[in-house]
């Protein structure tokens, strides 16, 4: 599995870089190793942010497809929303009531 195919809340393993010598340093120079576990925290257009114990790095999809990863663990997205069970809602507007 490649780490675009990541989805948000995945904790995945990075098993292999691909690609040539100018992607392998740019992977590298970025603080990604081979052996390394970080979570998928959020996606949005073409660009990925992961986090790696307390460093945060966002990855272009372009960089992302040549990074193949090992899924170990799958949750539901932080991003997600749950609204509040048995609260009833009232929205106003302004001062208006």
């Amino acid at each position: 599995m490649l780490l675009i195919e990541a989805r948000c809340g995945d904790k995945v393993k990075i098993k292999e870089i691909l690609g040539d010598e100018a992607v392998l340093k740019k992977i590298e120079a970025m603080g990604l190793r081979k052996g390394d576990i970080f979570e998928v925290i959020q996606r949005w257009g073409r660009n990925l942010l992961i986090k790696n114990g307390n460093n945060r790095l966002v990855i272009s999809s372009d960089i992302a497809k040549n990074i193949e990863v090992e899924l170990i663990e799958t949750s539901p997205p932080p991003c997600e929303f749950k609204p509040c069970k048995g609260k009833k809602w009232r929205w106003r507007w302004g001062w208006f009531k």
